[in-house]
């Protein structure tokens, strides 16, 4: 009998090992089962969190491009002395013409090359359809999404106009060579 009874402890404890292995298999499964639960959401949080940031990424930068402010329209106004009216509009118009190529460009692009806009512009001549001169100096530019020049627009003396003449009749004879 002693014999059964030290293989009964032994079977005891066999059955003690195999039932406490499979709690704790149970529990710790349990447990990891939950865990990749946790991580299956984490993990679709993130995937939700991301393209949400990529679409915050995309709006920020149209709203950028929106924000960034461009030149609309070029104006030009002829202060005092002005020259006569018709004249006034033909120097506007050319002017405007000539600066039209600015519209659409970033005003922070224009700002920076001001100093250029005004060496351009400084003593711009301008020959009329009436063969009349006409010497324009820059005295004020604004710079927004409308590019206000404050020019003055001076007639130059038909004496002026044949010197120029007078340069350039020359010409003609390497022309017909």
């Amino acid at each position: 009998m002693k014999r059964a009874h030290w293989q009964r402890y032994v079977a005891i404890w066999v059955i003690g090992i195999l039932l406490g292995g499979a709690t704790v298999l149970f529990l710790y499964g349990k447990e990891m089962e939950e865990m990749m639960l946790v991580k299956k959401s984490l993990e679709f949080q993130n995937k939700k969190l991301y393209e949400e940031n990529l679409e915050l990424k995309k709006s920020q930068n149209v709203s950028r491009r929106k924000q960034t402010v461009g030149i609309e329209e070029v104006r030009v106004t002829v202060m005092d002395p002005k020259p006569h009216p018709t004249i006034e509009v033909q120097v506007v118009e050319w002017m405007e013409k000539d600066l039209a190529s600015l519209k659409g460009k970033k005003v922070e692009q224009v700002a920076e090359v001001h100093q250029v806009l005004h060496e351009m512009l400084r003593r711009r001549e301008y020959v009329l359809p009436d063969r009349t001169m006409v010497e324009v100096r820059v005295k004020t530019v604004v710079i927004s999404r409308t590019l206000h020049l404050f020019v003055t627009a001076e007639v130059k003396p038909d004496d002026v106009w044949k010197k120029v003449a007078r340069n350039f009749l020359f010409l003609d004879s390497y022309i017909s060579t």
